[in-house]
């Protein structure tokens, strides 16, 4: 007897089988490109220019690949065995940008806990072209709010005849004792642009890093806590320096023409091989730092890079990240356009953290980070 099946089943199961294939291909590309995301810190920039860029997607590449593992898991399908080998091989990485919220909090105001707060306040233009003194006075409030006992921000700006009354007057507002600031670059008679650390603790030393033929890079204070000389560094690492049209095309690249696409794909390639090279360079030195300081450490900073790249594998093999000992979820720093990721730190030695959070408080390209911690000797 025949069977007969109907011209629209078979056109049905044709298009299912064309599909199923195009997202088997789509899933060996993202699984490849996971793998070479976990190679990204284990291989320094200047070894490889393209892996790195792996590294600094990581978080979408993560989310890439869940989602496929669970598209499998629906079809309960044989080919859910390849992902969920590889994330588990993964699981390192996995844990460096995404905690379970299991972690439980200590009291933040307990006996001998330290409060930090880092953040990149964009040079309190939120997104304009010149210094807002109303956004300036709303991210002051907030971290006035917060009650840190250290504050480390970045992109500090201020303009005018008398620009270093502005930092008297902001270590006043937040009550902190002592201040240090470093411009990137020679200060302007009317201008400052740069780093500085706010504290209610004694400073007994400080200094500063940079590489030759480029800017500051990072600054550090040395401070009396609880009779113990702790060094705190701010750092602020090489910016990919990607404007907004070039952050336009990376959010939606399927815009352009081919030729637009060759062209702005390999100038953004570029820009993003410079900062890679020189974050190289960067963390060099401030590992010799980190290596040759005898007291216990906090850095707090921008590090325009994600958890999977060199630069925070070669600091995590000295340092302890307070996110993954006290962090939930994925903490997400960067408020800029492109998603998910977390180029904004609080890492540590001699401590152990007792609290951390991400806030909501946009008034920046990024999101303020806190953690409280404890001395542990």
């Amino acid at each position: 007897m025949f069977k007969y099946t109907s011209k629209k089943t078979s056109n049905t199961s044709s298009l299912v089988r064309v599909l199923l294939y195009i997202v088997t291909v789509l899933n060996l590309v993202a699984l490849a490109a996971f793998v070479f995301g976990l190679m990204a810190g284990k291989i320094p920039p200047s070894s490889n220019g393209y892996i790195p860029i792996f590294g600094l997607f990581f978080p979408l590449i993560l989310f890439a690949n869940v989602v496929f593992m669970v598209f499998w898991l629906i079809r309960k399908s044989w080919f859910t065995v390849i992902p969920v080998i590889i994330l588990v091989f993964g699981a390192n990485n996995f844990f460096d940008n995404f905690q379970l919220p299991f972690h439980t909090d200590s009291a933040d105001n307990a006996q001998g806990v330290v409060k930090v707060l880092t953040y990149n306040v964009q040079q309190f233009r939120d997104g304009n072209k010149t210094s807002q003194p109303g956004i300036q006075s709303e991210i002051l409030t907030f971290i006035n709010n917060e009650k840190a006992d250290i504050v480390c921000l970045q992109e500090y700006q201020t303009t005018g005849r008398q620009i270093y009354e502005t930092l008297k007057h902001t270590r006043d507002e937040l009550n902190t004792g002592i201040y240090y600031y470093e411009s990137y670059f020679n200060p302007k008679y009317d201008l400052l642009s740069g780093m500085v650390i706010f504290s209610k603790y004694t400073a007994v030393d400080k200094g500063k890093l940079k590489i030759e033929g480029s800017r500051t890079f990072g600054i550090y204070t040395d401070l009396l806590i609880n009779e113990d000389t702790v060094r705190v560094f701010n750092i602020h690492l090489a910016s990919i320096k990607l404007g907004k049209e070039d952050l336009g095309f990376v959010s939606s690249p399927t815009n352009e023409s081919q030729e637009q696409l060759k062209v702005k794909s390999l100038a953004i390639y570029q820009k993003l091989n410079k900062a890679f090279l020189l974050r190289e360079k960067q963390v060099d030195l401030l590992k010799d730092m980190i290596v040759n300081t005898t007291y216990p450490i906090l850095l707090c900073g921008d590090f325009n890079d994600t958890p999977s790249s060199w630069v925070y594998h070669q600091l995590q093999s000295h340092l302890n990240d307070s996110f993954v000992e006290r962090g939930k979820g994925i903490s997400i720093t960067f408020a800029g356009p492109i998603p998910l990721l977390r180029i904004d730190y609080i890492l540590h030695s001699g401590f152990k953290t007792t609290q951390y959070a991400r806030h909501r408080f946009k008034r920046s390209d990024h999101f303020p980070v806190t953690a409280s911690l404890k001395l542990t000797h």
